[in-house]
Formats: structure tokens, C-alpha cells, sequence
């Protein structure tokens, strides 16, 4: 590949990045729609890469294509939703079991650290602040797996799921209703308890499945 395309490569791997962490916070919700044009003068680049990264987030199911110069956040029914929080429950419940083997004490106070910072963005109802340290502490936990392809999917899962639970935070739960509770899940990592670090990242993340179950 000649410079241009490995240029142009690196763009798209950019916006890429920028756009799944729009998703996976909650930036983008549920049917907002993303011009391909718009992008372009945002990032400053051309068209090319921005079509690139919208493509393969349209691969991953993350965003879908409605027209040829635009695409959306599928806006699917709270039911679907639900489901997409049950599967990441799932995959992330087993990753967080093999991350036992995986996660150091420097990777353990990361943990904590992202932890207080969502005790300090609840207690300021910083919606955006929360979601960004949630992300932070559940990736790390998956990604400690040893298990890349377990990673890959439950962050894709993450990037899908992500609008809904952004919509769930600022707009349709009580403040009460996303307080942080893992507390428990570190105490379960720091003495290595697998099954309990399972069974707590799971209902952690079925706070989603419940949520959306219920509407």
C-alpha cells in the first residue's frame, strides 16, 4: 500500500475510534443521523475516510445506512434493546472470569480510580462523565480476558448498546436508579472470587435488560 493509503487508513481508523466512543458513551442516541458531509468538515478530511469508518460500524450493526449521503443510529424497539444487554451480560460475565487470572494490583487501582470518578460524576449528575468511567472499567475487565475475540465482541456489544444506555441515564432513569455498585465487583476481584465476579459484572450489565424489559 502505497503512503496515501496507509494515510488515509490511519484516518479512517481515527474517526473510527472517535465515532464508536460517541456511540459507546451515549453521545449518538437512538436515531440521530450522521451526514457523511458533515463529518468530513468536522474531522477536516475528505469524504473517503469518513465513509470507510461508517461502514464498518454499519458491519458491526452499530449504525445503519439510510441514505446515500447519511447514516443513523438504529433506532430498534426497547425489547431488541433489552437483548443487547442480555448477550453483552453474558460475554462480559465470562470475560470478567478468565480476567481474574489476568488483572494486576496496578490494574486493580486503574479499577478503583474509575470507580470513585463515577461515585464523583453521580454525585454531580454528570451523565457523560459516568458513562465514559463505566466504559473505562468495564473494558478493562473484558480486554484483561486473554481472549481477544471474547474482547472484540463484547465491545462491539458495548458500541450497540451504548446509545440506549446513554438515553437510560439522561433521560428515562432516576438518578437513584444508576448509582455505581462496583464496589462489590472489586472486592470480588481483589480476593479472586471467580464465580462471584461472573455473577456481579452480569447483573451489573442487566441493569439494562431489566430497564428496557420493563418499558
Amino acid at each position: 500500500m502505497d503512503a496515501d493509503g496507509n494515510s488515509r487508513e490511519n484516518l479512517s481508523q481515527k474517526i473510527y475510534a472517535d465515532l464508536r466512543l460517541r456511540l459507546i458513551v451515549g453521545d449518538l442516541a437512538p436515531d440521530d443521523t450522521l451526514s457523511i458531509r458533515t463529518l468530513a468538515e468536522d474531522f477536516n478530511v475528505s469524504t473517503m475516510p469518513v465513509r470507510e469508518a461508517l461502514k464498518r460500524l454499519e458491519f458491526e450493526k452499530a449504525l445503519a445506512g439510510s441514505a446515500k449521503r447519511a447514516y443513523r443510529v438504529p433506532a430498534i424497539l426497547p425489547e431488541a434493546a433489552s437483548n443487547l444487554f442480555f448477550v453483552r451480560a453474558t460475554l462480559e460475565g465470562a470475560a470478567a472470569e478468565l480476567a481474574i487470572n489476568h488483572l494486576t494490583q496496578g490494574d486493580l487501582k486503574h479499577l478503583r480510580d474509575y470507580s470513585d470518578a463515577m461515585d464523583a460524576a453521580w454525585e454531580k449528575g454528570d451523565a457523560r462523565s459516568f458513562l465514559l468511567n463505566n466504559f473505562k472499567f468495564h473494558s478493562m475487565i473484558y480486554r484483561s480476558s486473554g481472549n481477544p475475540d471474547l474482547s472484540e465482541l463484547a465491545e462491539t456489544l458495548y458500541a450497540r448498546s451504548g446509545p440506549w444506555l446513554g438515553k437510560a441515564i439522561r433521560e428515562l432513569a432516576d438518578k437513584a436508579d444508576w448509582a455505581n455498585e462496583h464496589h462489590d465487583i472489586l472486592l470480588a476481584i481483589d480476593v479472586g472470587d471467580r464465580a462471584r465476579v461472573r455473577k456481579l459484572i452480569e447483573e451489573d450489565v442487566n441493569w439494562g435488560t431489566a430497564f428496557f424489559r420493563r418499558m
